[in-house]
């Protein structure tokens, strides 16, 4: 059904209406009363000299009474609208009908005089146009009392030296400026109501945006809380699968069991990786990603890239082509541009059946430009903008796992946003998409620094770890894996027991489940410890993702690890947190 624009209710058009007599009221007083005061001068000549003066008292007591009342007119709330206009309307009728009286003294004043109080009429009846926007009940109480006079007047009281003629051209020319005047009033109301309306609308209009902006955060934040909930439910036990296979690959197996034991692995990488781009997403909503700014060669890390990926790539059939110049710097964040390039290069080899991959950094002016290239089926104009929304994938309506969840581009965006990075599409159904980032240029100089020295192996035998986790087979998956590792594990599901392992047994290091039961949290828990052992090196471990968590274990300057963990980033996160001992 069509709709219809919002129309300004009678209401809403009086209150404004009240609010510009108000506001006109401010100013018109003074002037006013000047000329009053003129008008009884003259009036001084012809008349006895109490009748202008009792005029003039009347006229000034009037215009008080209607400064007075009009200033507090948008005052009285209690009122309806259309009252207190009808109020303003009598008032206007009373400072007409005052100003009128000057006009039994018509006939006995001169041209000049005449002319004058004529002129001095006029230009009353003119502003009323303006004071008024042009409400008849307002404006016509004003104007014909002392205005619509004025053509007879000229007509039937020659002046002293009549001409005849001259006196009814007068009063005729009178009465076409009052009729002109009448419309140029109704013209003003007419407009005076549609910017009413106009700005009705708009106040309509932004209370529906303001009303959308805040159901669309309610929807996101509802969504961003589910992703969090399901990302925690999921990863509870993916993290036991993951600490008992990794425990078993770290065990003497052979044949079948080792083939058995390394798919597990790879199933459980997999699912990892999906479930970190869930992570990637609530990171960046909760602010927590600080790029680590550094200068880097492009070309040396588009190399780098391109050897990760070339066995992926050819491993479907594709051309793993890479045109790079060396040379190229940029200050960025490297990781976070190999996250932005390894969503891009396995989009890429996901989406292309036959062709090629190619990784190209090209120099234009002050910028370097970092493209990645296929020759996959194409991304259809309608969607290419769609493509970088949340799990939105072109040509996957059957959900299929092996395609991802359609946030790789929804990453790429908001990793780009957050390094100041450009970002281009451009694609050709059946020719395929090539996806570029645009990176301001450094600088030349000598070479860059040489990497640090891979890290040393450690050893975590004979090391007490205590575990705080509310889910038992967490507790179990990771001491069969600190076991395998050589340490001692203490077990304890929440703050008490924890307190009394490590009174017991000086623990190394706590593992700590960042949300356990009944409202506490593995922070808490590792300053009871703290506080009770001395200090003790600690990291927090969750499923949780949700913004405010993460903002938490931030606010506390712990590390937090994401389940599942993976046993090379346990290894090394206990690693680190030892060596400060």
């Amino acid at each position: 059904m069509p709709t219809h624009p919002a129309q300004a209710p009678r209401e809403e058009v009086d209150l404004r209406l009240i609010e510009l007599l108000a506001e006109q009221n401010r100013r018109v007083p003074l002037p006013i009363a000047l000329l009053m005061v003129i008008v009884a001068a003259l009036g001084v000549q012809v008349l006895p000299d109490w009748i202008p003066l009792a005029w003039l008292a009347l006229a000034l007591g009037m215009l008080l009474v209607r400064w007075r009342l009009l200033a507090r007119l948008p005052l009285q709330v209690d009122r309806p609208a259309s009252e207190r206009v009808r109020t303003a309307g009598f008032m206007s009728l009373a400072s007409g009908s005052t100003l009128s009286l000057t006009l039994f003294a018509f006939p006995m004043l001169s041209d000049a005089e005449r002319s004058f109080i004529t002129l001095l009429m006029l230009g009353l009846a003119t502003g009323a146009v303006g004071t008024t926007a042009g409400r008849r009940i307002l404006f016509l109480p004003y104007v014909l009392p002392m205005a619509g006079p004025l053509p007879l007047l000229w007509a039937i009281h020659p002046g002293p030296t009549p001409t005849g003629w001259t006196e009814l051209s007068v009063g005729l020319l009178l009465l076409l400026y009052l009729w002109v005047l009448f419309g140029l009033a109704g013209n003003a109301w007419r407009t005076f109501t549609e910017s009413v309306r106009i700005r009705f609308q708009e106040r309509a209009l932004n209370e529906k945006l303001t009303d959308a902006l805040a159901q669309a955060n309610q929807a996101n934040q509802a969504k961003t809380r589910f992703l969090a909930a399901a990302s925690h439910d999921l990863r509870q036990p993916l993290h036991t699968i993951g600490l008992l296979v990794a425990a078993l690959s770290l065990r003497q197996i052979e044949g079948r069991d080792r083939e058995v034991v390394d798919l597990l692995s790879q199933v459980t990488v997999a699912l990892s990786e999906q479930l970190d781009q869930l992570l990637d997403i609530s990171k960046l909503d909760a602010g927590v990603v600080a790029p680590a700014w550094k200068v880097v060669d492009l070309g040396e890390m588009l190399r780098m890239h391109h050897a990760e990926m070339r066995a992926a790539i050819e491993a479907k059939g594709l051309r793993a082509v890479l045109d790079t110049p060396t040379g190229v710097r940029c200050r960025t964040d490297p990781a976070l541009v190999l996250r932005v390039l390894r969503n891009l290069t396995e989009n890429a080899v996901k989406f292309t059946e036959r062709g090629s991959v190619t990784l190209r950094l090209r120099v234009e002016g002050a910028t370097a430009r970092v493209s990645v290239e296929d020759t996959g089926r194409g991304i259809p104009p309608a969607e290419r903008e769609m493509v970088f929304e949340e799990f939105y994938q072109v040509g996957n309506p059957e959900r299929d796992r092996s395609k991802g969840l359609g946030l790789g581009l929804s990453i790429v965006r908001r990793f780009c946003k957050l390094l100041g990075i450009g970002v281009d599409l451009r694609s050709d159904v059946g020719r395929g998409t090539t996806v570029s980032l645009a990176l301001p240029l450094h600088g030349q100089g000598g070479p860059l620094p040489a990497p640090g020295a891979p890290a040393r192996v450690h050893s975590f035998a004979g090391r007490t770890v205590l575990v705080v986790d509310d889910e038992r087979s967490v507790r179990i998956g990771m001491r069969v894996l600190l076991e395998e590792l050589g340490c001692r594990c203490l077990e304890a599901s929440a703050g008490e027991e924890a307190l009394q392992q490590a009174r017991s047994h000086k623990p190394d290091v706590i593992l700590a489940d960042l949300r356990l039961r009944n409202g506490e949290t593995g922070i808490a828990v590792i300053a009871q410890v703290v506080a009770a052992v001395g200090p003790t090196p600690a990291l927090l471990i969750s499923g949780d993702t949700a913004p405010d968590r993460l903002l938490e274990a931030q606010r506390a300057g712990i590390t937090l690890l994401h389940k599942p963990v993976g046993l090379p980033a346990l290894q090394e996160e206990l690693a680190r947190v030892l060596e400060r001992e």
